[in-house]
C-alpha cells in the first residue's frame, strides 16, 4: 500500500472549509478572542520595546560627561580635542519669577549643546538668539503669556534681570513646562555677557565622545578627569542616565505578565467556543464516523477549523497591536524588535490557541456513531434533584443555569479574570491618590519658600541667608499665614571616591527630622559621631563601593572632609525636594556638628520653609507669597497644586494603562458569554417553542431567559469580590506602606469602577437575553419545532 493511496487530506480540507462555511457565530467568536488576544500581547511587547528604543534614541550621541567651571577659550580647545565628537557649551543664568506669575529658567548655548540636549529642550523651528534683545522660548509660553506671538513678533519679559521687548527667533519644546510652570528661555551670548551676574568662568562643557559604543563608562571618566585636570576644570560629572538608559533591557516581566493573563483569559474563551461548537455538530461528526472517517480524521478537521480561525484572528491583532504602538509611539520603532515581538505574539497564541481546542477535539474523535444520534445539544445532562419544584419561568431559568456546571464556571472565571484586575487597579489607584501623594512633600502646608539660585547655597548662606527673621515676620503678617515653619537646613555637596564622583543636596539632621530618618534607613545605623554621614539607597545602587563602613570625600561648598558611611536610607522614604521632578530631594544626611564645623561662618543653613495656611485663604495667600518671591532673587517658591497636577498626569498614564488593561480582558468573557447566550438560545429554539404550544407566554420566556443571564452576571460578580477584595486589599497595604514610609492608608473600595463594571455586566446580559427571544418570536412555533437544533 502506497502512502499516496489513503491520502484523504483533500476531503478533510473540504469537510474543514464546508464547517467553516455554516458557522459564521462561531467563525467570528474565535476569531474576535483570538485577535483580542493577538491585540493585548503584541501591543505590550511593541510599547516595551518602544519605550526601551526611545530611551536609548534619547541618549544617543548626546552626551557623557558635562565639565563645569569653564570660560569660553578652554571650551573652544575642548571641541579641537580628538576625543570628542561633539561639544556644547551651556551657561545656566538661573531662574526667576515673573509679575505674570510664571518662572522663567533662562540660558545660553551654542547649537552644538542644542543637539545635546534635543531629549530635554529641542529647537523645533527658528533659530537660537545671536543679537541681546532676541530669544527662543516655547509655543506654550507664547500661547499662554506671549500673546500667541510668532517668529519675528516681540515679546514682553517682566522679570527681574530681562525686562523688556524681546524679539523672537526660534520656537523651543520643553517637556513638562506648563505642569512645574517654569519656562525655559534662551538668550544670546550678547545677552549673556552683559547680565550683571555674568561669570567668564561659569560655562559648562557638554562632551560627547568619538567610538563611545566602544569604551566603557570607567575609560571615559578617567579620561574626563585627566582633561578636567589639565583645563583647570572644578567639576566633573558623569551622566548617568546615559549609561543606563543605554544599556537598558526590555522590560520581559511586564510582557510575559500580560501573556499569562492573555492565556488563562483566552484558553477558557476558545476552548468553551469550541466545546459548544462540537455539541452543536456531535450529529455531524457521528454521521461521518459512520460512513467511515476516523478518530484521527476527525481530528484533523476540527484542528484545521481553529488553525484556519486563528490564524486570521493573529493576524489581525498582531496588525491592531503593531498599528497601536506606531500610534503612539512612532518615535520608538526598531525593525528587529518589532519583529520579535511579531514572533513571540505568534508563538503565545499559537499555543493558547492549541490548548484550547485540545478537549474539544478530543472529545470530537472520541463519540461513537450510536452516542452522537443520541446526543442532542441543549440537552446537556442534569444533575438530580431530590425536591420537585414547582414550575415557573424563575426556577426554570435557575435550572437552566445549572444544566451545564462547567460551562459555567468557563463563563464566571472568564468574566472574573478582567474584574478582579480593575478591583485591584482601581482600588491601588484609590490608595495612592495623587492629593495623597503630593502632600508627602508637604506634610505642613501647601506652599514651600526655598533658596533657589545659580549661585551655590553657601555663597548666599554666608552672604546673609534670604530665609532671615525680617523675612519670617512678613511672611506671618500675611492674612490667613498661620506658622512659618524650617523644613530643610542644607547644602549642596560633592562626594565620592578618587574613581567616582556624585553630586546631590545634602541636609542637616536636626531633632525634627531624625526619626522620620532612622525610619527610612534600610541597613547601618544613625550617624554616633561628626565624621559619619547617611548615603541614599539610590546613589550606593550605582556604585557598589558606596556602602555601609565604606569611607568618601566629602565636599560641603569648598572644603572637603573625609567620612563614614554609617547607613543606607530609603531615598524614595525621605524625598523632600522640589518642583514637580523633585530633584533637589536629600541625597545625604550629615549630622549638624559637621555643617557647623565646616562652614563656621555660617550662621543659619535654612534652604527650606514650609508655610502653614489657612486653606479657606488660599488663594489670597498664594497671590501674597508669589509678590513675596517675585520682590527677592534667590528665593523660589513650590506650591502642593503643582505636584498635585504631575501625580495626576503619571497616575493617568500607569492606572489608566491598567484599568484599560482590566477591561480588554473583561471582553475576554464578555465574547464568552455572548457566545453562550446565543447557542444556548438557538440550541433550545426547539425547546423552547415546545414550552410556549403548551402556554408559556412570551413574556414568561423573556423572564426565564434573563433569570438564566443573571445568574451567570451574579455568579461572576461573586466570584469578583469573594477574590478580588482581599486580594486587592493586601496589595494596596503594600503599596501604601512604601508610597507612605511605612503607613498603612485605610482601604477604599472603589465603588465607582466597579459600579461600572457591574452595570456593563448585567446590562449586556439583560439585553442579549431581550433581542434573542424576540427573535425567536418572529418565527412561529411550527418553523421552531421542524429546527434540529
Amino acid at each position: 500500500t502506497w502512502p499516496f493511496e489513503n491520502d484523504t487530506s483533500a476531503i478533510v480540507k473540504k469537510l474543514a472549509r464546508r464547517s467553516l462555511a455554516s458557522e459564521k457565530r462561531r467563525n467570528l467568536m474565535v476569531v474576535v478572542a483570538v485577535a483580542l488576544a493577538a491585540f493585548l500581547v503584541c501591543f505590550a511587547a511593541v510599547i516595551s520595546v518602544s519605550i526601551v528604543q526611545i530611551q536609548r534614541n534619547q541618549v544617543a550621541d548626546t552626551y557623557e560627561a558635562v565639565l563645569g567651571g569653564m570660560d569660553e577659550s578652554q571650551v573652544a580647545a575642548l571641541k579641537e580635542l580628538p576625543d570628542f565628537a561633539r561639544v556644547g557649551e551651556y551657561y545656566l543664568l538661573g531662574q526667576e519669577h515673573s509679575r505674570q506669575g510664571y518662572n522663567a529658567s533662562y540660558v545660553y548655548c551654542d547649537s552644538d549643546m542644542m543637539y545635546i540636549a534635543r531629549s530635554q529642550m529641542e529647537l523645533v523651528k527658528g533659530r537660537l538668539p545671536e543679537l541681546a534683545d532676541e530669544i527662543a522660548v516655547s509655543e506654550s509660553f507664547l500661547s499662554v503669556y506671549g500673546l500667541n506671538a510668532k517668529i519675528g513678533e516681540t515679546v514682553r519679559l517682566d522679570t527681574e534681570s530681562f525686562y523688556g521687548d524681546y524679539t523672537v527667533t526660534g520656537i523651543l519644546e520643553g517637556a513638562g513646562e506648563k505642569e512645574a510652570n517654569i519656562f525655559a528661555v534662551a538668550v544670546s551670548k550678547a545677552a549673556l555677557t552683559q547680565w550683571p551676574g555674568f561669570d567668564p568662568a561659569g560655562y559648562r562643557a557638554y562632551v560627547h565622545f568619538k567610538n563611545d559604543r566602544q569604551l566603557g563608562q570607567e575609560t571615559m571618566a578617567a579620561r574626563c578627569r585627566e582633561i578636567a585636570a589639565q583645563f583647570g576644570s572644578s567639576h566633573v560629572g558623569m551622566n548617568s542616565n546615559y549609561f543606563a538608559s543605554n544599556s537598558r533591557s526590555i522590560d520581559f516581566v511586564t510582557i510575559f505578565g500580560i501573556a499569562a493573563l492573555v492565556l488563562a483569559g483566552g484558553y477558557v474563551v476558545i476552548q468553551s467556543i469550541f466545546r459548544i461548537s462540537v455539541n452543536d455538530r456531535i450529529q455531524s461528526y457521528g454521521q461521518l464516523r459512520a460512513i467511515g472517517a476516523t478518530p484521527k480524521q476527525i481530528r484533523r478537521v476540527v484542528k484545521k477549523e481553529s488553525r484556519r480561525l486563528g490564524g486570521i484572528g493573529m493576524l489581525i491583532g498582531i496588525l491592531l497591536g503593531v498599528g497601536g504602538g506606531l500610534l503612539l509611539f512612532p518615535k520608538g520603532f526598531h525593525g528587529a524588535y518589532y519583529g520579535a515581538a511579531v514572533l513571540l505574539t505568534a508563538a503565545i497564541c499559537w499555543i493558547m490557541v492549541a490548548s484550547s481546542v485540545h478537549r474539544p477535539v478530543k472529545i470530537a474523535a472520541g463519540i461513537s456513531p450510536l452516542e452522537a444520534m443520541r446526543f442532542l445539544a441543549g440537552q446537556e445532562k442534569t444533575h438530580s434533584r431530590k425536591k420537585h419544584r414547582k414550575l415557573s419561568p424563575v426556577t426554570m431559568g435557575f435550572a437552566n443555569f445549572g444544566r451545564d456546571r462547567k460551562k459555567s464556571v468557563s463563563i464566571a472565571v472568564s468574566l472574573s479574570l478582567g474584574g478582579i484586575l480593575l478591583l485591584v487597579v482601581s482600588s491601588i489607584a484609590l490608595t495612592r491618590s495623587p492629593e495623597q501623594a503630593a502632600r508627602l512633600f508637604f506634610p505642613d502646608g501647601d506652599y514651600k519658600l526655598y533658596l533657589s539660585s545659580e549661585q551655590p547655597e553657601e555663597e548666599i548662606m554666608v552672604a546673609g541667608n534670604p530665609l532671615n527673621e525680617e523675612l519670617r515676620q512678613e511672611l506671618l503678617s500675611v492674612d490667613g499665614v498661620r506658622n512659618v515653619l524650617a523644613a530643610r537646613r542644607s547644602l549642596h555637596a560633592k562626594f565620592g571616591t578618587s574613581e567616582r564622583a556624585e553630586a546631590g543636596m545634602c541636609d542637616m539632621l536636626t531633632d525634627s527630622n531624625r526619626m522620620d530618618v532612622e525610619a527610612a534607613l534600610v541597613s547601618g545605623v544613625m550617624p554616633a559621631d561628626t565624621h559619619s554621614i547617611l548615603l541614599g539607597t539610590n546613589y550606593q545602587k550605582h556604585y557598589t563601593g558606596m556602602d555601609v563602613g565604606s569611607t568618601m570625600e566629602l565636599t560641603l561648598g569648598q572644603k572637603t572632609v573625609t567620612v563614614t558611611i554609617s547607613g543606607l536610607f530609603d531615598t524614595a522614604k525621605t524625598a523632600n525636594g522640589h518642583g514637580a521632578l523633585t530633584i533637589d530631594s536629600a541625597g545625604l544626611f550629615a549630622p549638624e556638628e559637621l555643617f557647623h564645623e565646616l562652614h563656621p561662618e555660617i550662621e543659619s543653613f535654612d534652604y527650606s520653609w514650609s508655610i502653614v495656611s489657612d486653606p479657606k485663604k488660599a488663594e489670597s495667600v498664594e497671590n501674597s507669597l508669589q509678590e513675596i518671591v517675585s520682590g527677592r532673587s534667590n528665593l523660589g517658591m513650590d506650591t502642593i497644586a503643582t505636584h498635585i497636577e504631575y501625580e495626576k498626569m503619571q497616575s493617568s498614564i500607569i492606572f489608566g494603562s491598567l484599568q484599560a488593561l482590566s477591561w480588554l480582558l473583561f471582553l475576554f468573557g464578555v465574547v464568552n458569554l455572548i457566545n453562550t447566550t446565543l447557542s444556548n438560545q438557538i440550541s433550545r429554539k426547539r425547546e423552547n417553542s415546545i414550552l410556549r404550544s403548551v402556554g408559556l407566554t412570551g413574556k414568561q420566556l423573556c423572564r426565564m431567559s434573563v433569570i438564566e443571564g443573571m445568574c451567570y452576571a451574579l455568579f461572576a460578580s461573586l466570584t469578583v469580590l469573594i477574590l478580588g477584595v482581599p486580594f486587592s486589599m493586601v496589595i494596596c497595604a503594600e503599596v501604601s506602606k512604601k508610597s507612605f514610609a511605612g503607613t498603612v492608608v485605610p482601604y477604599r473600595f472603589p465603588f465607582l469602577q466597579m459600579g461600572l463594571f457591574l452595570l456593563v455586566l448585567f446590562g449586556m446580559e439583560v439585553i442579549l437575553s431581550v433581542w434573542m427571544v424576540r427573535r425567536q418570536k418572529k418565527q412561529s412555533l411550527v418553523e421552531q419545532m421542524r429546527a434540529q437544533s
